[in-house]
């Protein structure tokens, strides 16, 4: 680990602990892997370990922290270390995220076992009785979409939408953010009948399958996310109602192997956008969306080290943490984009998210 600070800025820094998240094995590994959780000085304080995979998140309820061990196990600890709760995911793996929703039952992306498709699931898990529901399923929500795409060479199953983030809205909706499709898509009605309410992403790549009517408009003309990660919903306050942010790592790769025939580079929806892993920048993105007029606003971006997949981005006590996964490394920057300090690991495949929790009443008082 190396750390690049000017000293100035270090009481700039918001208060926690930098949880790094996935850092050592893929899905389908059994080696064992460890969250480690590391001090503004970037000093290690702690190693958490878990089965296999990765961990995505933490979650806090009641001096219990739960977090996933395996692609198939969630757990909750209590503050002595002790196991109190274990998850397991019945018929399916879980992949990339899971939340609270309104009653602290577990939302969770997930991948039905021996299915033909992967990636294209949400599940719920019961708080108390650890019952399986399945929510959503991606291809009921776009059949026309989902026939357009094809099984990319040696894949084993069709990984068409490849979810990779989760957002609770008014305790029945969804944000959920498609990598493959480089779009953000909001689900409503999730427990009962789950339809799609709008998408941000390119009304192009939509035309074809003819979803593009469900897209929000451009209030003005930027580059559209691409292969992004971690979408976030921020609510406040002081705007009217029905107006929201949502933060997201842009990786800014136009990409999609299950829809190979798709000419990013002449999509006027992109520029300055890549479409490869070799060099390039991503960007840590805040749109405003208003669904009453059914717009989206870029209204504030950071470039950082560019990462072509996974990563992540935390607002937190008015600073932003980005970590970008592929370059090794993760930095805190003041909201206007003020570097603060970087921190660079060395070792492991990657570093799928970096998240910063205080750890208050858990650990600390």
């Amino acid at each position: 680990m190396t750390v690049d600070c000017d000293d100035s800025n270090a009481l700039s820094l918001s208060k926690g602990l930098y949880t790094v998240l996935g850092n050592d094995v893929t899905e389908d590994s059994e080696e064992q892997a460890y969250m480690r959780l590391y001090d503004n000085d970037g000093i290690l304080r702690s190693e958490i370990p878990i089965i296999s995979y990765r961990s995505h998140r933490i979650l806090f309820e009641d001096n219990t922290m739960y977090f996933s061990i395996s692609s198939t196990k969630i757990v909750g600890m209590d503050q002595t270390g002790y196991i109190s709760k274990i998850y397991d995911t019945g018929n399916y793996k879980l992949h990339h995220d899971y939340i609270f929703d309104g009653n602290n039952n577990l939302l969770v992306l997930a991948s039905e076992k021996n299915a033909k498709t992967s990636e294209d699931k949400i599940i719920m898990i019961e708080k108390d009785s650890g019952n399986i529901t399945e929510l959503a399923d991606l291809i009921d929500l776009l059949p026309n979409y989902y026939s357009t795409t094809s099984l990319p060479d040696g894949a084993e199953n069709l990984d068409w939408m490849h979810i990779n983030s989760l957002a609770l809205v008014d305790k029945t909706s969804l944000i959920i953010s498609s990598r493959k499709t480089s779009t953000i898509i909001k689900l409503d009605n999730i427990y009962s009948n789950p339809s799609i309410d709008y998408m941000i992403g390119s009304d192009h790549f939509w035309k074809e399958s003819g979803y593009d009517s469900l897209l929000l408009n451009k209030t003005s003309d930027f580059s559209m996310q691409a292969g992004q990660h971690c979408v976030t919903y921020v609510e406040d306050n002081s705007l009217p109602q029905g107006q929201y942010y949502l933060y997201l790592y842009n990786n800014n790769l136009a990409v999609s192997t299950t829809q190979s025939d798709y000419d990013w580079k002449n999509d006027s929806n992109y520029s300055n956008t890549y479409y490869s892993l070799k060099k390039g920048t991503s960007y840590y993105y805040k749109y405003l969306v208003d669904e009453n007029t059914r717009t989206v606003e870029l209204v504030s971006s950071i470039p950082v080290a560019y990462s072509g997949y996974v990563s992540s981005v935390q607002e937190l006590d008015g600073n932003v943490i980005i970590d970008s996964g592929i370059a090794m490394f993760w930095s805190e920057y003041s909201q206007d984009g003020t570097l603060l300090k970087t921190f660079k690991m060395t070792g492991g495949k990657f570093v799928y998210r970096v998240f910063k929790y205080d750890y208050l009443y858990y650990w600390f008082q």
